[in-house]
């Protein structure tokens, strides 16, 4: 089991910095183009500066799933430094589940307020809003299935699931 959970938030983190690294450059694009024909051509466009938020909201989400992936992301270690190594593992077993449970929340009611901004259509681009909230579910999505992985090897660790030889 811990080798598909690696293989597939290997895949994952593929994906997200490929997904992130594109919206950072066309975020970057926009801006310089937006700059390019305001100041230098003296003509202003209108979709360049929704086209950046867009896309940073899209970069900011994906480059929270790379950060969590990656390790980057703060712990709060004063409280867990203070627990007894023997319960060390629950907590951060019952720490991961609490996170499970707020990425579901985020999936199911990123996605219903996704659908429900569907008719929507942005002022400038003139584009769905809902492509832009579906970053939402999107990344939650991205996250609890690395979560879900981290879980299971998180309670591979309890002492009473090892085996003599360490392995589950």
């Amino acid at each position: 089991m811990r080798k598909t959970g690696e293989k597939v938030r290997k895949i994952l983190l593929i994906l997200e910095w490929f997904l992130a690294g594109t919206f950072l450059v066309v975020m970057t694009s926009s801006v310089f183009l937006q700059i390019v024909t305001r100041y230098i051509l003296h003509i202003s466009l209108s979709w360049p500066e929704e086209l950046a938020r867009f896309c940073f909201i899209w970069g900011s989400l994906l480059g929270a799933c790379i950060a969590w992936e990656r390790g980057k992301l703060h712990d709060i270690d004063i409280v867990f430094n203070y627990f007894p190594d023997a319960f060390k593992p629950f907590v951060a077993l019952g720490s991961n589940l609490l996170v499970c449970v707020i990425l579901t929340v985020l999936l199911v009611y990123g996605t219903q307020l996704t659908v429900m901004v569907h008719p929507q259509i942005s002022p400038a681009m003139e584009i769905r809003m809902s492509y832009v909230y579906s970053a939402v579910p999107f990344a939650s999505g991205l996250m609890l299935i690395s979560y879900i992985f981290d879980t299971i090897e998180k309670a591979a660790e309890l002492p009473f699931f090892k085996h003599e030889s360490g392995n589950v």
